[in-house]
């Protein structure tokens, strides 16, 4: 089981939601059981193109936390 998560690099990439960002990929991580590396870019693909819709802001770090699990599912 992983018992600590190394996501510092992803923190500089997130914006006013860092930390909810962190936490979530910080979750898929373990629920996934997937290198950080790899969820961490999969979320940064997905927020990116979830930003474009301004209406879906506000629920973000969920949306895209599904998006990840969709994409990443095969490697689990």
């Amino acid at each position: 089981m992983l018992e600590q998560i190394i996501t510092y690099p992803s923190r500089h990439y997130y914006d006013r939601d860092t930390e909810q960002h962190v936490l979530e990929i910080d979750r898929l991580v373990h629920e996934l059981r997937i290198p950080a590396e790899e969820v961490n870019r999969a979320y940064r693909e997905i927020l990116e193109e979830m930003k474009r819709d301004k209406s879906a802001k506000a629920f973000l770090p969920s949306l895209v936390s599904i998006g990840v699990k969709i994409r990443l599912r095969d490697l689990c």
